[in-house]
């Protein structure tokens, strides 16, 4: 089956929104992300009413090995822990957007042991919320779409 790409490829689109942001992936420097990464966190916690504390971004290549994971909410400590290194900004933002989820979550009571578990109506609300947190924040800030 082909798949029909309005601007010709995927990656054609890249190329386009990479122009317009006037960055791309190699060029935008860590500082950059950082604080990207930090205004991303104050509007999630606010729209989601849950703390920005205990979040920690790691830049071990090995730890999503260790965890099986990109990221990983705590509940007995409240720690947020999410890998950025060498992934694309979107996809950090997506992972901090499902863990900050989780902690909205067991605010409310709703988590249990195995509630991370593929498939738990927990873990697909995370990976709801968390797509519809990154369209909005996508639409006014495309340079996450490096």
């Amino acid at each position: 089956m082909k798949i029909f790409h309005p601007y010709g490829s995927k990656e054609r689109l890249f190329e386009m929104v990479n122009r317009v942001n006037g960055l791309n992936e190699e060029l935008l420097p860590k500082e950059k992300k950082e604080e990207i990464i930090n205004k991303f966190v104050k509007e999630v916690c606010k729209y989601l009413g849950v703390s920005s504390n205990k979040i920690e971004i790691s830049y071990d290549p090995k730890e999503a090995q260790g965890m099986s994971s990109f990221g990983k909410h705590t509940p007995s400590t409240g720690i947020i822990r999410v890998v950025a290194e060498n992934r694309n900004l979107a996809d950090v933002l997506r992972t901090l957007a499902h863990e900050l989820v989780h902690r909205k979550q067991e605010k409310e009571g709703k988590l249990y042991a195995g509630a991370g578990d593929d498939g738990t109506n927990i873990e697909n609300e995370a990976n709801a919320e968390a797509a519809l947190i990154m369209r909005r924040f996508g639409k006014t800030n495309p340079i996450i779409f490096e």
